[in-house]
């Protein structure tokens, strides 16, 4: 079996406030029916509270607050889905309620040693 990341790209919101309650719903909804392939995940704050790092060519950490660039649409959270193969891990996806008003980016993870 391998896994996929199906990564999130939503609305830059803030999904903890109120008026997005019905549709978190709709991800603890399509969590209970895939909880047999999730192997984790998670939902991200909005891009407003990103800081980026970096080092530069002295060897010093750089970081700045977000976001890096003004998009419609932005990383918003992803899950990690164990499947047979891209075929089942693409029918998850499309399950994921932002690929009805995103898109969801279905991509294998390379296992890491350690």
């Amino acid at each position: 079996m391998t896994v996929y990341a199906a990564i999130i790209y939503t609305s830059d919101v803030d999904w903890t406030e109120p008026q997005y309650a019905d549709q978190m719903a709709e991800y603890g909804a399509f969590g209970a029916a895939a909880a047999a392939v999730i192997r984790g995940g998670a939902a991200l704050y909005p891009t407003s509270t990103a800081t980026q790092v970096r080092v530069d060519a002295a060897g010093e950490t750089v970081s700045s607050d977000g976001p890096y660039a003004e998009t419609k649409e932005a990383l918003t959270g992803f899950y990690l889905l164990e499947c047979a193969d891209l075929d089942e891990a693409i029918a998850w996806a499309a399950r994921i309620p932002a690929a009805r008003d995103g898109v969801v980016e279905v991509r294998p993870v390379i296992p890491m040693e350690g």
